[in-house]
């Protein structure tokens, strides 16, 4: 297991503006290239700071369906925050060969299982960088909106001794996407007509609470637990700090999956389900979990009247943070800058 030096992480410093130095982003993109093997054949983008040197974090951005790595960067306020840790940036990006949304297979047990499909290749692309640009492994923070979100919490759940932190925006529970019930003929129904590419995920939609007009499934946290469980494997894991985002306003993803997320994260890592504190910050909801020895391990955001997007903050302070685009929405609260302080990297 690694052993992990990380930041000090204490509850008000966490709410407090934090300045973040330096002139706009003067760092470089480029194709990650050949990263070793691909069985999910993802394809990725390297955002580089300026003045990189070996040892910085690493990024990990997944983007929502019908995105591109290259509206998740400058756009989410994800390249700012690269140059002002400094940090390295890596932004895998689905092909519409592997799904026709260009959805990460969240969804799909033969992606987002250790060592299979698209997880394997993210993994091998975290490997490559480590190796070739000297991130600190001990380092390596995973975040994603909607699909992005749900592939998030499938690296984590995979492998959760390999991140110091998650984020987690508008996505569903690792391991939603199973029968409602022992009687539920329309998820089998849905399952069989993956076969049709315009279909694809309809199985994950019915489970999961997904564009449909039925909610996610409501489910004990023991198994919840469970399913993170089986894909972590055996013994005990040095669990990463999480971050979880959801706009109460979502008409794409039902915002009961924060409660299902919730009950997940805390369960498995047997932390009180009840919030040691809750208050709001900027007009969003935050509630704080703490882990048996009193320290953050858990927040959660709630953005009353939020849809379906990432948070920025265009028009910050102390720094601005992204631009508005599909998916991308002004709330006056830059998420990733929070689930930065959260993860002690700011």
């Amino acid at each position: 297991m690694l052993q992990r030096i990380r930041h000090g992480v204490c509850i008000l410093p966490l709410l407090l503006a934090t300045a973040l130095p330096g002139p706009l982003p003067a760092g470089s993109s480029a194709p990650l290239g050949d990263f070793g093997d691909n069985p999910g054949a993802l394809d990725a983008v390297l955002y580089t700071p300026d003045g990189a040197a070996p040892g910085l974090p690493l990024l990990v951005a997944l983007h929502g369906c019908s995105m591109s790595a290259e509206a998740f960067d400058a756009e989410t306020g994800l390249t700012a925050l690269a140059e002002a840790l400094p940090a390295l940036l890596l932004l895998p990006q689905q092909r519409e060969d592997n799904q026709m949304h260009r959805c990460f297979r969240w969804y799909d047990e033969e992606d987002n299982l250790p060592g299979r499909g698209e997880s394997a290749s993210i993994m091998q692309m975290i490997d490559h960088v480590l190796a070739a640009d000297g991130a600190d492994p001990t380092e390596v923070y995973v975040l994603g909106l909607s699909a992005g979100g749900g592939m998030t919490a499938a690296m984590i759940a995979g492998h959760p001794d390999r991140f110091a932190g998650g984020g987690i925006v508008a996505g569903p529970p690792y391991g939603c996407n199973r029968p409602r019930s022992d009687l539920d003929g329309f998820w089998h129904w849905w399952r069989w007509m993956r076969v049709i590419p315009a279909l694809d995920g309809g199985d994950a939609a019915l489970a999961c609470g997904i564009k449909v007009t039925t909610p996610t499934t409501d489910r004990a946290p023991e198994d919840w637990a469970r399913y993170v469980r089986e894909a972590a494997g055996d013994g005990d894991h040095d669990w990463p700090l999480i971050s979880i985002w959801q706009g109460a306003a979502d008409g794409t993803v039902d915002p009961g999956n924060l409660t299902e997320l919730t009950e997940q994260w805390t369960a498995v890592q047997g932390i009180d389900p009840t919030p040691a504190s809750t208050e709001t910050i900027d007009g969003a909801i935050r509630k704080l979990y703490l882990g048996a020895d009193g320290t953050p391990r858990i927040e959660t955001w709630e953005l009353p009247g939020f849809d379906h997007a990432m948070p920025i903050d265009a028009d910050g302070d102390p720094a601005p943070c992204g631009e508005a685009r599909d998916f991308i929405t002004d709330a006056g609260i830059c998420a990733v800058r929070a689930m930065a302080r959260f993860w002690g990297l700011l």
